[in-house]
């Protein structure tokens, strides 16, 4: 099973590759772009051993997947799409080593946006295609996509516990009658709000091929962008209101968009996590805009960080809602005034606070989710209210139900296992020669799948020119960000494999 599985999943790459190869042969006939054959060499391989692994699979005993092996899957699938997706950059020469083809697939694949190209407005528009489709494809999953459009290859299997592997972040409560039925909606939802963003983006300045690749890079929150000067490249208002409404529905639990459309809106009215997205939202945008009004009054920015502040009233919204909105859905885009390095360090930790909330659980956004925040500050007031009244017992509720000890020991972990890979990675970091700052903040982009860090890595840089150690790294911070803590762990976990 596992080895049609992973063969099922292989095949679907290689349609992906396809499909960038004929967009690459259309750039060959008018514009004289030679990057096709790259595709189609590694369309050519990937699918190769695609059919082996299925005919393996079908060949053998049927079994089904248990628990263990759709973790080991999932995780295993997301290295297999790394591997034979950088093939590309290598062979056209966008990239002249494993290392920076691995780090720059992974970072597409696992929606982060983190970068090494210096050259992104110079690459042939299959090369720039490809990393935007990556981004697509990885929003909600590869796997996910399989039980939605091939759900018999998983026939018989636990396809719940499938799921959740590869969308742990998401409320695997079945919005239809079956697993497949629900990854097929959710399917159907991303795929609309792609269509819809493509619409916008082409009613602006954008061509036709710049507004599909960023409404990709937009609606799974990736951030890769088709210039290297990102959304602000375009220099339009018009574009980056767009990115930014986008952002946001990207930010929301899918679930949401199924019981608007079934008029289910008690259910939306009661959700505690929307709620506080929206408020972080405003919250956020509000206290950048009184930042950027009040820091020249006071003397607490120099002359040049005050150059690259907006001037105006209608720059200083603009700048702040597009900054707040791009790190609270972890998207990374920037806009044409969003150098927060260049801001001073007073915006310095409201950005990496945002970086690390990241937005709702069932989107296609990063971070530690709004829904855990909201339960780890429930649970910090539950702890003084029982110290207070030693006699009473406190529950911990959000959108109406309550948080059993379970979900609640869940999130005290995750929260716990992300301070000790955090103070693991930061020292790793300063020993292979980055900065501790430095050091910190590209862990965090990472693991949250933001994208950009701060100093060489902020939005004026990128990662090109970190130790060869540190891009490995980040490349697996990369992985257990994306699929979360938990479904890495347990693969090294000795009792995970014992167990019946």
């Amino acid at each position: 099973m596992k080895s049609k599985l992973f063969g099922v999943l292989l095949l679907i790459e290689a349609a992906a590759l396809l499909l960038t190869a004929a967009v690459a042969l259309h750039y060959r006939r008018v514009a004289g772009e030679t990057d096709a054959g790259c595709f189609l060499l590694t369309a050519g391989l990937t699918g190769a051993l695609g059919l082996l692994l299925f005919n393996i699979g079908n060949a053998r005993k049927k079994a089904n997947l248990q628990i263990r092996d759709s973790f080991m899957v999932v995780a295993l699938a997301w290295v297999l799409f790394s591997a034979f997706g950088m093939l590309p950059f290598l062979m056209y020469g966008t990239v002249d080593n494993v290392t920076d083809a691995f780090f720059e697939t992974m970072s597409g694949f696992s929606t982060t946006g983190a970068t090494i190209l210096n050259n992104i407005d110079s690459q042939p528009h299959g090369i720039l295609f490809w990393r935007s489709l990556m981004q697509w494809l990885g929003g909600l999953g590869v796997v996910v996509f399989t039980l939605a459009f091939i759900p018999s290859v998983a026939k018989g299997s636990k396809k719940m516990s499938l799921f959740a592997a590869e969308a742990p972040g998401l409320s695997v409560e079945k919005l239809a009658p079956t697993m497949g039925a629900t990854s097929r909606l959710l399917w159907m939802i991303y795929i609309a709000l792609t269509v819809l963003c493509a619409f916008f983006y082409h009613l602006g300045p954008m061509n036709r091929f710049d507004a599909l690749c960023h409404a990709f890079t937009t609606i799974g929150t990736g951030g890769f962008s088709t210039h290297q000067a990102s959304i602000g490249y375009f220099q339009s208002s018009y574009v980056e209101y767009v990115c930014v409404f986008f952002m946001l529905l990207a930010g929301i639990n899918f679930a949401m968009y199924h019981f608007l459309f079934n008029r289910r809106f008690e259910v939306i009215r009661k959700n505690e996590e929307l709620r506080w997205y929206l408020i972080a939202i405003v919250g956020f945008t509000v206290l950048l805009m009184a930042r950027f009004y009040f820091a020249p009054r006071f003397g607490i920015v120099t002359e040049e960080q005050l150059a690259s502040h907006p001037q105006t009233g209608a720059d200083r919204l603009r700048t702040s809602l597009f900054h707040v909105v791009a790190l609270l859905s972890n998207t990374g885009f920037q806009g044409s005034n969003c150098d927060y390095d260049a801001w001073g360090r007073l915006f310095l930790v409201p950005t990496v606070a945002m970086m690390i909330v990241g937005g709702c659980a069932g989107s296609t956004s990063g971070g530690f989710k709004m829904v855990r925040v909201i339960v780890l500050f429930k649970y910090i007031k539950k702890t003084v209210n029982e110290l207070i009244h030693s006699s009473s017992m406190y529950t911990i509720k959000v959108s109406g139900q309550t948080v059993d000890d379970l979900g609640l020991k869940r999130v005290l972990s995750f929260f716990s296992l992300f301070i000790i890979v955090f103070m693991i990675n930061v020292v790793a970091l300063s020993a292979a020669g980055m900065g501790f700052e430095e050091g910190a903040i590209s862990f965090l982009t990472c693991f949250s799948n933001y994208g950009p860090g701060s100093g060489i890595t902020g939005p004026s840089g990128n990662f090109a020119q970190i130790p060869t150690f540190a891009k490995w790294l980040l490349s697996f911070d990369m992985l257990i960000g994306r699929l979360e803590i938990f479904t890495i762990l347990l693969l090294f976990s000795r009792s995970f494999w014992r167990a019946k």
